[in-house]
């Protein structure tokens, strides 16, 4: 989960604000470097996968390709953050209880 700097900030509104900032016309202009902005950007790559459908490594690069050419390190992120789970060459969305 994502964890505000502060109590009073607003959650959807900086996640809203670093989407702003890393995504430019559907793209990733970055992989940010700072931990809370890449779980924001990550959550939202996250969101490409159906919870419960099981894709293939080509698929999944496939899908990443779209938001940036450096598909094989935000897989590897999607998948040491949790949101990702791979098994035997494909991948699943990842969910709370798993």
């Amino acid at each position: 989960a994502i964890q505000a700097a502060s109590p009073d900030l607003d959650l959807d509104a900086y996640a809203n604000q670093v989407r702003a900032e890393y995504f430019v016309r559907g793209r990733l202009k970055a992989i940010p470097g700072q931990l809370k902005k890449r779980e924001v950007v990550l959550h939202r790559l996250a969101e490409e996968f159906k919870p419960g459908k099981r894709y293939s490594e080509k698929r999944v690069n496939e899908i990443l390709k779209a938001f940036h050419s450096d598909v094989v390190t935000l897989r590897r992120e999607l998948v040491d953050h949790k949101l990702l789970r791979n098994e035997k060459g494909y991948y699943w969305r990842a969910t709370v209880d798993e």
